[in-house]
């Protein structure tokens, strides 16, 4: 019986992880297909951006209106693609944190012991600080009214 249930969770475990790098593939693959596009479509904008010097583009009015709309018509596209695969690197983050957060509790539950862990010993260390500047500032103190009472005493007699 347990050699079943020990298959069984074994087998479980394998097509966990076998989703898992499934997932992050995609992860993978979404991530590169939207940095290619964003990276594809900036160098586009920029290559339209560029003054043609040829001046035989330019002899008639109709010619310089249609390069102008056609060159605007096309960074206008260019730059909607570039803010849909802004939207989806966004939509990609989002993914992966609820990935993380769904996925990875060893991951969590030993973020969570670490910042315990140092938030304890911060607190111990400024105890100790504590400790050591009231022990300071009373021992001040003890020196400041003993002064004070030597120095009334003698005027006063």
């Amino acid at each position: 019986m347990s050699g079943v249930a020990g298959g069984a969770s074994k087998k479980s475990s394998s097509r966990t992880m076998a989703t898992k790098k499934l997932i992050i593939d995609e992860f993978k693959r979404r991530l590169r297909d939207n940095i290619k596009s964003l990276n594809d479509n900036f160098f586009h904008i920029i290559q339209a951006a560029k003054v043609n010097p040829d001046d035989n583009a330019y002899k008639n009015q109709t010619g310089k209106m249609t390069e102008f709309y056609t060159t605007k018509n096309e960074m206008a596209v260019r730059a909607q693609l570039m803010v849909r695969a802004s939207d989806e690197l966004l939509k990609l983050t989002a993914d992966l944190k609820e990935f993380l957060i769904l996925h990875d509790f060893h991951f969590l539950t030993h973020n969570i012991k670490q910042a315990e862990a140092q938030c304890e010993e911060t607190l111990r260390q400024q105890s100790h600080q504590h400790n050591c500047l009231d022990s300071e500032v009373s021992n001040i103190l003890f020196d400041l009214e003993r002064e004070i009472a030597e120095n009334f005493y003698l005027r006063h007699t």
